[in-house]
Formats: C-alpha cells, structure tokens, sequence
C-alpha cells in the first residue's frame, strides 16, 4: 500500500504544478485547435531564484 500512497502524493504534486502554470500557457493561432502553443516566462527573478536554490544545493552537497 506505500506504493499507491506514493503514488497518490506525486499525482497531487503533478496536478499542483499544472494548475499553477496553467495561467502561462499561450496557445499559438494557428495550433490553438490543437492545444499546442508555448509558456510565458515567469520573468528574471524566478530563474534567479531557481539558479540559488540550485548552487544552495550543491554547495550544501560539497560540504558533505
């Protein structure tokens, strides 16, 4: 039964993530009947947010 409970907790985190970039999503005109399009970046400060959790992690990793 851990196997399912697991499973259960990345279903909701994947549904989580898809509704929290849903808003992003920006379907091109000439796909829009087919739901293909791209994402609207987030902006600067997001991508720089993810590069220092990334070097936090891999410091904190060395110093192991």
């Amino acid at each position: 039964m851990a196997a399912a409970t697991q499973v259960e907790k990345n279903l909701r985190a994947a549904m989580r993530d898809a509704l929290r970039i849903q808003n992003r999503f920006v379907p091109e005109p000439l796909f829009a009947k087919t739901g293909r399009g791209h994402l609207k970046s987030e902006g600067v400060s997001t991508l720089q947010k993810i590069k220092s959790s990334l070097a936090r992690k891999s410091a904190a990793g060395k110093a192991r």
